[in-house]
């Protein structure tokens, strides 16, 4: 009996075992997890903002370019309506000029055919003419057409027209200009009329 006493003594004399659970870490990282969520959703909003911002100033570059663009186009269009205009101004004075100096050599020509009526004098008749011819030549060169000279030289197709063509046994002579039928002419380079020849075949 007193060995069971004893056990029982020794029992109530332990001190009770109190477990402790630290949790201060886990509410650390509940914590840390929440101030990261609120981070992100701080952001969110400001990087949109930035996306919104980033696309407004892209598209108001945009309207400039579009404006500018039109603005140009428009001052390209006035530009060219001047110039037409300015064209069409230097073209009709260019008529002006030409005609009034034309007219006097048909005032010419029309005198020569009404001496015809009141005079038998052929030889006046054909002076007469022949001073309108020169005088019509005269202002041509004047204004810049030159007759092309087709003496001593062979067939061009770049000026010359062949109405007519002469056999010849000479091979020199093939290809060559026999005879100008009718004048023909150039204005600044550019051909105005083909001139008419005859031109010399070469027969075997």
């Amino acid at each position: 009996m007193a060995k069971k006493k004893s056990k029982a003594s020794a029992k109530s004399n332990e001190e009770p075992v109190i477990n402790i659970v630290d949790r201060r870490s886990a509410l650390l990282e509940d914590d840390a997890v929440d101030d990261a969520e609120a981070n992100i959703e701080d952001r969110l909003p400001t990087y949109v903002e930035k996306l919104k911002q980033e696309a407004e100033e892209k598209d108001k570059r945009l309207r400039e370019y579009i404006a500018a663009y039109k603005e140009k186009s428009g001052e390209n269009d006035d530009f060219r309506k001047r110039l037409e205009k300015d064209n069409d101004i230097r073209l009709d004075q260019f008529k002006a000029n030409l005609f009034s100096r034309l007219t006097p050599i048909l005032d010419n020509l029309n005198r020569a055919i009404q001496n015809t009526h009141s005079s038998k004098d052929l030889e006046a008749l054909q002076k007469g003419v022949e001073l309108v011819a020169k005088q019509y030549a005269r202002e041509l060169k004047n204004n810049g057409v030159e007759q092309i000279n087709t003496q001593n030289r062979k067939f061009d197709p770049n000026t010359d027209e062949v109405l007519m063509t002469e056999d010849t046994t000479d091979p020199e002579k093939d290809n060559m200009i026999v005879e100008e039928l009718e004048p023909g002419y150039i204005f600044k380079e550019k051909l105005i009329k083909a001139a008419k020849v005859k031109v010399a075949h070469l027969v075997k």
